[in-house]
């Protein structure tokens, strides 16, 4: 051990700097991947630790009103550890346009259930009766903010019964609400309304209420989900037989329950999300690794005669090794607390595209253990790939007498690409780490393509709307007849499509939001994935995403009960982006209109598609917008969730071109110095220099061609499958949008680059004179 100490302190007073030096960039590329884990994890656990911090309910019912009773019996349905029943009013917006919004409110709310988290101001006070909380799609949709003043008036319950057939301005009470807080909550809208009210408003609106929702927490036993909704169910039926609500049509019977029903999109975003980043993270480290190990054999290259010196004085190859790690420890610590410090750092990052929005604690979050981790396996990686570069660089390689090869072989006539080729595969620098090489240039060609074409594909979604359902500029809601026949006259619609919506029932109970469109005036498309439109009886179309978790496709048999409860069979004749009544996209299905009064399980709402002439669309809602409810054309939250990456895949195509250039460059540029005893001995056999060019022009290519011809089409299948599965999800059609432009445009640029890397360097320059 005494001649290992003082190896190691000679190595150090020799080479301390170097390695220092490779330290500091091993400690920048170990901190950013631990960054980019940091980042990982936290998009994933985003919806979860939400889901925590609000205290969401297990599930959620909501009760006509004028059915004391069904609400009575909710509490005692089994499998509930606790319910607050609240109130839910139907109000109206005084202003131009005619627009209704959703109210709830309760008292004695439950300390751990349904309590949002604030994302500006604060909660209602008990006491303040026109104080109210938005939520942040709301907030962000209307342009609500702190100190926002919401005039509103209240209908009765008769007037929300007549929803369908029009009535008159509201009669219940007017007054003004004031915003003073927005709230995050993973799961609003249905039972939870958008603007929440305080206690004070409960207790002097409460006769008011067109709906009583219920909120409950359920008993850790499995089956206390399915025990209380089917409870629900029969208690939903036994109210209807006594005494049916006169807003029964409007008021669901559904049993929500948001724990368990969270949204399949935001799910494939999360995971998405999480892929690209472990992309760039791999990408990164094994571009990182793949210099700072080339680096560090550099070094020990230089350093090899010290080693045959304290072989042949006795020193075996693990004391020499050990003596070099021992030199080492000071770079290893310095890469373990600049990985952990930047690893920390990015505790600062929020998640990711739409995930941010379930960020329950904004700011600073630091990652402790993934530093702490990310730390000490950094400076253990560093120590391995210097123990590896010593154990290499100091063995004593045993010449091999040269093979016997026939004189003239059909590649021994280009002696620049026989050179080349081996040169690359099996010359000074080759073996493991050319394979390493080519392998790095593979997985970032395929992520840069995959990146590309993931990208390509969002955005032609985000900016063709008739691809997520929404062809249509403007939707009268609840609309009727007289207007209809007005719009179908008025030359500022170009077309006009009637649209029945309402719930259809499976066989096995699912519920689908069925709907069926009359065209009236012109044609509005519907985004077709796979097959057609129903147009006879016995036909319905899916949206994707329901139609792979049935596991059904075009030409299977689908049963759905009537309005009878009597099963019969449908064909599935296609898959179509549909959004159903309630904004959301993925879970539709749609049937020929004459049918869907036989499935419908309810009376079916209906609704105005429009598409307005060039140029009018905005004079037309102005105009409309003075008697008729409408809704502008919304983007789904399934498809914003993917807008929100619109930046993502160029982003990480950008990261990934740096580094996998980087490392290539690095490659390429030493590439002369590397091999300057081969090209040495290539010049004294007569290699003129265009000849040694050539022969590092065709290293370069073996390395950078391989990397094209897998690379390419490794990225369009990987994209393939991830759009697919992504647009599936969501509920739109899985085509894959390539850019083709742009690959052909970076190809030739690519490998014109590493030409020009390899052959124009000052040591390839020398070398070929």
């Amino acid at each position: 051990m005494g001649a290992v100490r003082a190896v190691a302190r000679a190595a150090r007073r020799t080479g301390l700097r170097g390695l220092l030096l490779l330290g500091v960039l091993f400690g920048l590329v170990a901190g950013v991947v631990l960054g980019t884990v940091a980042l990982a994890e936290r998009t994933r656990g985003a919806y979860p630790r939400l889901v925590d911090a609000v205290g969401l309910d297990d599930a959620r019912v909501a009760v006509a009103a004028d059915q004391p009773q069904l609400l009575a019996d909710v509490r005692r349905l089994p499998g509930v550890r606790e319910a607050w029943a609240t109130y839910s009013w139907v109000a109206q917006v005084r202003g131009q346009s005619l627009l209704f919004v959703s109210i709830g409110a309760g008292q004695n709310q439950p300390a751990d259930l349904l309590h949002p988290v604030l994302v500006a101001g604060r909660t209602p006070a008990p006491d303040a009766p026109d104080e109210v909380l938005v939520s942040e799609p709301l907030a962000e949709r209307r342009g609500l903010t702190v100190g926002s003043r919401i005039p509103v008036a209240l209908l009765t319950l008769r007037q929300v019964s007549d929803f369908d057939v029009g009535f008159g301005p509201p009669e219940g009470p007017s007054t003004e609400l004031t915003v003073v807080g927005v709230g995050r909550m993973p799961a609003w809208g249905g039972a939870l309304a958008n603007v929440l009210a305080g206690p004070a408003f409960a207790q002097r609106h409460a006769g008011y209420a067109a709906a009583r929702p219920v909120f409950v927490r359920l008993t850790d036993d499995p089956g206390s989900a399915a025990a209380f909704t089917a409870g629900f169910t029969a208690a939903a039926a036994r109210a209807d037989a006594v005494s049916r609500s006169i807003v029964a049509d409007y008021v669901p019977r559904t049993v929500e329950l948001p724990r368990s029903d969270a949204d399949p999109a935001l799910a494939t975003t999360e995971q998405t999300l999480v892929v690209g980043l472990a992309v760039v993270a791999a990408v990164l480290g094994m571009g990182g690794a793949v210099v700072v190990g080339q680096g560090v054999g550099r070094h020990h290259q230089l350093r090899r005669e010290p080693q045959l010196v304290e072989s042949a004085l006795g020193m075996g190859a693990g004391q020499r090794v050990t003596a070099r790690l021992l030199a080492a420890a000071p770079a290893a610590v310095v890469a373990a607390l600049l990985a952990g410090a930047l690893g920390l750092a990015a505790g600062r990052l929020e998640p990711l595209g739409s995930l941010a929005r379930f960020e329950p604690e904004p700011g600073l979050r630091p990652p402790w253990a993934i530093a702490a981790v990310g730390a000490v396996a950094t400076a253990a990686l560093f120590l391995a790939i210097v123990g590896v570069a010593a154990a290499v660089t100091g063995s004593v390689r045993r010449r091999r007498p040269p093979a016997v090869r026939p004189a003239v072989t059909w590649w021994s006539r280009w002696p620049a690409v026989t050179v080349g080729v081996r040169m690359a595969v099996r010359g000074r620098g080759g073996g493991p780490g050319a394979v390493m090489a080519v392998a790095v240039a593979v997985l970032s060609v395929a992520g840069i393509v995959a990146t590309l074409a993931f990208g390509a594909s969002v955005d032609r979604l985000v900016h063709e709307p008739a691809r997520y359902g929404q062809a249509a500029d403007l939707t009268v809601v609840d609309a009727r007849e007289p207007d209809m026949a007005r719009l179908v006259g008025d030359p500022r619609v170009a077309a006009l499509a009637t649209v029945y919506s309402s719930t259809v029932l499976l066989a096995d109970g699912r519920p689908l939001p069925g709907s069926a469109a009359v065209a009236r005036k012109g044609v509005i498309p519907v985004a077709v994935a796979t097959g057609r439109l129903p147009t006879g009886y016995g036909e319905i179309a899916l949206s994707p995403r329901v139609a792979r978790e049935l596991g059904v496709g075009v030409g299977d048999v689908l049963p759905v009960q009537t309005s009878g409860l009597r099963p019969i069979d449908f064909r599935v004749v296609g898959t179509v982006a549909v959004v159903d009544e309630g904004g959301g996209l993925g879970d539709g299905a749609l049937v020929a209109p004459l049918q869907l009064g036989q499935v419908s399980q309810g009376v079916p709402l209906v609704s105005a598609q429009i598409v307005a002439a060039p140029g009018r669309a905005d004079a037309l809602a102005a105009d409309l917008g003075r008697d008729l409810e409408l809704s502008g054309r919304e983007m789904p939250a399934e498809v914003r969730n993917l807008a929100d990456l619109l930046r993502l895949p160029e982003i990480l195509a950008v990261t990934l071109t740096l580094v996998a250039g980087l490392a290539l460059a690095h490659s390429l540029l030493s590439a002369a110095r590397r091999h300057r005893r081969e090209l040495t001995v290539l010049a004294a056999l007569g290699a003129t220099p265009g000849q040694v060019r050539a022969t590092l022009a065709v290293l370069a290519a073996t390395t950078v061609v391989p990397a094209l011809l897998l690379g390419v089409p490794l990225g369009l299948g990987i994209a393939r499958v991830l759009w697919w599965q992504v647009a599936t999800s969501i509920g739109v059609s899985g085509e894959l949008s390539v850019p083709w432009g742009v690959l052909a445009v970076a190809a030739p640029i690519a490998l014109g680059a590493a030409l020009v890397l390899a052959v124009l360097p000052r040591a390839a320059r020398a070398a070929a004179r």
